[in-house]
């Protein structure tokens, strides 16, 4: 069976957050108590682990919204950006704590 890059990455994201939770039982750290576990990249399964992974990513739509205005300005000759910079968005669940701004 053929395994497509996209869906590679989205199996190792998912195997790291895993095997770090996985370790973490079995070297008795609590998550969130007495470690804290983020994953990158907000994948549909995160909520489904346990304890439920927090995640750090960028909307989908605002990498797509950028990459057309750049593409865009780029055809209309009104320069090019090299570097762009997105806001990131956390969920936060129960594999970090709550700060009590968030409760």
């Amino acid at each position: 069976m053929r395994v497509s890059g996209r869906k590679r990455n989205w199996l190792n994201r998912l195997t790291i957050a895993v095997e770090a939770l996985r370790a973490c039982a079995e070297l008795a750290l609590n998550v969130p108590d007495n470690i804290t576990v983020v994953g990158c990249g907000d994948i549909m399964v995160a909520g489904l682990l346990s304890p439920a992974l927090t995640t750090l990513g960028v909307r989908k739509y605002d990498i797509g919204a950028r990459s057309a205005r750049m593409l865009l300005d780029r055809i209309n000759c009104r320069g090019w950006e090299s570097e762009v910079l997105l806001e990131p968005e956390i969920v936060v669940r129960q594999s970090a704590p709550r700060t009590q701004d968030q409760s």
